[in-house]
């Protein structure tokens, strides 16, 4: 019984479905994504408490180690590793390889709202948590420079202008604002003077907090009409807080500028960044897991122009890193690499084959094959990234093996007087089990790859599947495909009536010349053995020495 004789007997139909695939194909290609790397999620999250002001050890106990007690909780934990600076913490935790990084993202989010009631309640924002994502590593950066403008203004440029229209680019994740810090004044109290008017640090934190309140005014009304009150309290400039009264002291006001020294600055006046020389805020753009980070980061370069034009004539806006640089020169050597190895595979065919038909058709099952792999990776959501090219540049020599053991096998046949039709099923019933084995032992090879589950089992997936991918369809193809054209377009090659035309005449020269040289050579080399043993050394050293110029 030979499963596949209706697609057999169905050239026709055959090839629109083979069309099919290829369209689909194409299709799949142009809206899979492209990276340097799989995107990997490892079951890992990044947790940050900011409160400035605080020193490292109030951060560790009264913000950390709540934070740990209740993350502590959390079951499948592999690791949990805290650091707290001043004014900031951080907590790292890496979960089993087997939980899903989703549902570990939600067990810490339940765990960081158990512990917002021992949490200081002055914390400015929440504690923010974020996925371990290599599509997280930023596709460009860009650096904000000024001549006029302090860091603290071109931060807060930057964060409130640029920052919302970079994210609303396609593609686009996450935009982080590093180099500096927003806008802030800065008070220096004077310790001797505080003492000398009997002043303590608490007194000016109570005036400047009772100069700060924003609360609602009420309303006035007459009976007929109804006024609402607007009282702008905040404070803004150096000049306003070092006017501000702190206190009476025998009848004398004590100001701000009495018992401090008042400055504009950045909230950190540490952090910072500096580019060509010049003091910058760095913009870090990082791409959505499935989007094309090429096409991405030129649409964000596309974005600059405009965004220029929103900001003062002296800030100048550059593109400092494009990861996409390297992407784009690794992809090219690896679709040049393909290119290669296809044309290399159809001329070795062509040379061993010497027939055009035959040729062309084991070399169907390429294209096809690369179809099929392009529409299970669109599928599954992965993208073009160098390890799923290396997949399909190694599949080419496996996708034509199956074509060619089932056009050997048809031919066999006519050779014994049976017609085309009859050849292509009889021949295909026959291989067909053989074809079958070959495609199993193939996909056992890379099946740990697909099930296993450690750090470079996930890594290597795409590529394995990618790979399984390809022989599956070629396998698929060189049951149906291959023996429907061969049934069609053979029928006139029976070995006693075929004649050898000009191109195979010269396959059948440059085969048997080639033969007597590599004759040649095997004799030559069995005659020097001593010499022989040499070469494993020396095509040692010519490898080192060639990596060795290369980097």
């Amino acid at each position: 019984m030979n499963i596949f004789a209706p697609m057999i007997r169905r050239p026709a139909g055959t090839s629109l479905l083979a069309l099919g695939l290829i369209l689909a194909g194409i299709c799949a290609y142009l809206l899979l994504g492209v990276a340097a790397l799989p995107s990997l999620e490892f079951p890992g999250v990044y947790i940050v408490v900011q409160q400035p002001g605080a020193s490292a050890q109030t951060m560790a106990s009264t913000v950390v180690a709540p934070l740990e007690r209740h993350l502590g909780r959390i079951p499948g934990i592999d690791e949990m590793h805290s650091e707290s600076n001043e004014g900031a913490a951080f907590v790292q935790i890496r979960f089993n390889l087997g939980r899903s990084a989703d549902k570990a993202a939600r067990d810490v989010q339940a765990a960081i709202n158990a512990a917002a009631p021992d949490l200081p309640a002055d914390l400015p924002a929440p504690p923010q948590y974020f996925k371990f994502d290599t599509s997280q590593i930023p596709v460009l950066l860009v650096a904000l420079t000024s001549t006029s403008l302090p860091p603290e203004k071109l931060y807060d440029l930057t964060d409130t202008l640029l920052r919302p229209a970079v994210a609303q680019i396609p593609g686009v994740a996450r935009v982080q604002v590093g180099g500096g810090s927003p806008h802030a004044v800065r008070i220096a109290l004077d310790t001797a003077a505080l003492a000398a008017k009997g002043l303590t640090a608490n007194d000016v934190s109570n005036a400047l907090i009772a100069a700060n309140v924003s609360s609602p005014q009420g309303t006035l009304s007459d009976g007929r009409t109804q006024t609402t009150l607007i009282a702008n309290d905040a404070l803004h400039e150096p000049a306003e807080f070092a006017d501000l009264l702190i206190a009476m002291k025998n009848g004398v006001p004590v100001r701000m500028s009495d018992v401090a020294t008042i400055s504009s600055g950045q909230q950190d006046e540490f952090q910072g960044a500096w580019f060509n020389g010049q003091r910058t805020v760095i913009l870090n753009i990082s791409k959505r897991p499935e989007a094309n980070s090429v096409a991405t980061a030129a649409a964000i370069r596309a974005k600059l122009p405009q965004l220029r034009q929103w900001l003062p004539a002296d800030v100048q806006l550059t593109p400092m890193f494009d990861l996409t640089q390297t992407t784009k020169s690794a992809l090219h050597e690896v679709k040049v690499a393909l290119l290669i190895s296809i044309v290399m595979v159809a001329l070795v065919m062509l040379v061993f084959l010497r027939r055009l038909r035959p040729t062309l058709i084991a070399m169907l099952s390429v294209p096809l094959s690369l179809a099929g792999a392009f529409v299970v990776m669109w599928a599954f959501g992965y993208t073009l990234n160098t390890l799923s090219l290396v997949a399909l540049v190694l599949c080419i020599g496996f996708v034509v093996d199956d074509a060619i053991v089932v056009i050997e096998n048809i031919v066999r046949h006519m050779e014994h007087g049976e017609t085309p039709l009859e050849a292509s099923l009889n021949g295909t019933r026959e291989i067909g089990f053989t074809v079958i084995s070959i495609t199993l032992s193939l996909i056992a090879v890379f099946a740990p790859l697909l099930f296993g589950n450690n750090l470079l089992v996930k890594l290597l997936r795409e590529f394995s599947v990618t790979l399984t991918a390809a022989v599956v369809i070629s396998a698929l193809v060189s049951l149906t495909l291959t023996p429907a054209l061969c049934g069609t377009y053979l029928k006139f090659e029976h070995v006693g009536e075929h004649l050898p035309g000009r191109l195979e005449r010269a396959l059948e020269r440059f085969d048997r010349g080639l033969h007597r040289a590599y004759e040649r050579a095997l004799d030559w080399a069995l005659h020097h053995r001593r010499l022989m043993r040499w070469q494993p050394l020396l095509l040692l050293l010519l490898t080192v020495a060639l990596g060795v110029s290369r980097w």
